[in-house]
């Protein structure tokens, strides 16, 4: 274990259902942030709410105006009126007629809400950018005090801005710390397009670690840039270990049976025994060199036994 780096406890992080819902918005100054900040950084008033809550606020007020106007016509009908019976007629009339306007609203609460978010997006989105790069260069300026804070800060605000700017800030925290199993890593998210060596190191880890992480995209970055990985120190440790996490699904091995193939006899003897079984059990899958392979080392297994 490099002595360098630190054991971290992470904060929970919180999934939502979509990505908008990190935001917060203020409702005083109308500034957004993806962070979990109690008070506004830009006016410091304790005025945050989630984004949906702020879309149903303004369903209310744009609700009680319409109502605002169809009462003040309703009184302005009463007032004018030129005898009590007009009076009360205008007024039967009018409140029948609201009626129907209030039922409306309630049954369109839904859609208007739906709505209300729609514009706020489109109206505001240089506002939502402008306060998601607030978010971002102030967990920047956090990382001499505290790279945990600052890696927690990029990992909620990754989920509404996706570059490899991010996702590489992030990758070289997780690399200061003492990964564990206990640990809610994830890997695609994280993926860059380009080579690079500290993605490759952390890709190991996962390996290590959590190789239900490992699918199809980090399959193929892995593939695409195998001959550089190889030059790396320790680089042939990670594409087995990336060959090894492959084994445990049948469509994995089928897909990447030349990979596999090109790592299978520095495998683990008991993921050796798992591809064998794969193989055996889906005799019309092509899983070409691969089977003859593995047939061979696993007899020869048996007969050392």
């Amino acid at each position: 274990m490099n002595s360098s780096k630190q054991a971290v406890q992470f904060r929970p992080f919180t999934r939502t259902e979509h990505a908008f819902q990190k935001l917060r918005v203020c409702k005083r100054c109308g500034q957004f942030t993806a962070l979990w900040e109690e008070k506004c950084t830009s006016c410091g008033r304790d005025t945050l709410v989630p984004i949906e809550q702020y879309a149903r606020l303004r369903t209310k007020r744009y609700f009680h105006k319409d109502l605002t106007v169809g009462i003040a016509l309703l009184a302005a009908s009463v007032f004018f009126g030129h005898s009590p019976q007009q009076m009360l007629l205008c007024g039967v009339v009018g409140a029948l007629l609201l009626l129907p306007l209030i039922l409306l609203q309630q049954r369109i609460v839904t859609y208007e809400q739906r709505r209300q978010l729609i514009r706020l997006f489109r109206g505001r989105i240089e506002q939502i950018q402008e306060g998601l790069n607030v978010n971002h260069k102030n967990a920047v300026a956090l990382r001499q005090l505290s790279e945990r804070v600052c890696y927690e800060m990029l990992r909620e605000i990754a989920i509404l801005i996706h570059n490899d700017r991010i996702r590489l800030q992030q990758v070289a925290l997780l690399q200061s710390f003492v990964l564990r199993k206990d640990m809610e890593l994830t890997l695609d998210p994280l993926l860059i397009k380009s080579f690079e060596p500290l993605m490759v190191r952390y890709i190991g880890e996962v390996a290590r670690l959590h190789r239900e992480l490992i699918k199809d995209r980090t399959f193929r970055y892995v593939v695409f840039y195998e001959r550089r990985i190889l030059e790396m120190a320790g680089g042939e440790d990670i594409l087995v270990r990336v060959a090894s996490a492959a084994i445990r699904k049948k469509r994995y091995v089928v897909t990447h049976a030349a990979f596999i193939s090109r790592y299978v006899r520095k495998l683990p003897k008991e993921r050796i025994q798992r591809l064998y079984h794969i193989i055996q059990e889906n005799p019309l899958e092509p899983f070409g060199d691969l089977a003859d392979e593995v047939k061979i080392m696993y007899l020869m297994e048996q007969y050392k036994n």
